[in-house]
């Protein structure tokens, strides 16, 4: 077993602030950190999402996710108790310059995929609700998640080489 930390803390100043205003209407100072067991690391990377008229990148097939052979944790398919099995997700947009979006979503394990980019309603850029998107990334955003692997995670992008980085911990 070994032990991450995650620690996430929100400043800003009050909405009154002359420099730098908040959000609230008082100073915000929030700081959450627990340490977190984990089993391995199954995966780290960095991809480059596709862009156009294109199906998005798999990045994660839930079902298929095996720490088993690793001799850690079990199959993806056989985790689906809560809190039994699962793992800890962190993405960031690791972009290098402009203002290229990275679009993150799921579908149920085996599902058919988001449409092609720019093509259909499920698409992972499509505006409206009936988009498979869970999140948009700018450069320099991050997410960290626990992820119980139930789900397929796609990515796309809206520009060229728009980068993802990411890790994937075993809980």
């Amino acid at each position: 077993m070994a032990t991450i930390t995650p620690t996430l803390t929100l400043v800003s100043n009050a909405s009154s602030a002359i420099t730098l205003p908040g959000p609230l209407s008082v100073a915000l100072a929030l700081t959450a950190t627990t340490p977190l067991t984990v089993d391995t690391l199954l995966a780290a990377g960095t991809v480059i999402p596709t862009t156009g008229n294109t199906a998005p990148t798999l990045l994660f097939a839930g079902e298929t996710l095996s720490f088993a052979g690793l001799g850690q944790g079990a199959d993806g398919d056989a985790s689906d108790t809560p809190g039994t099995h699962g793992s800890y997700l962190y993405i960031r947009n690791s972009t290098a310059a402009g203002t290229g979006l990275i679009y993150l979503g799921t579908t149920l394990q085996g599902a058919t995929a988001p449409a092609n980019t720019t093509q259909g309603t499920t698409a992972l850029d499509h505006a409206d609700d009936a988009s498979l998107r869970l999140m948009t990334l700018k450069r320099g955003e991050f997410a960290f998640m626990p992820w119980d692997f139930l789900q397929d995670i796609y990515v796309s992008a809206s520009a060229a080489s728009q980068s993802l980085e990411y890790f994937l911990f075993d809980r």
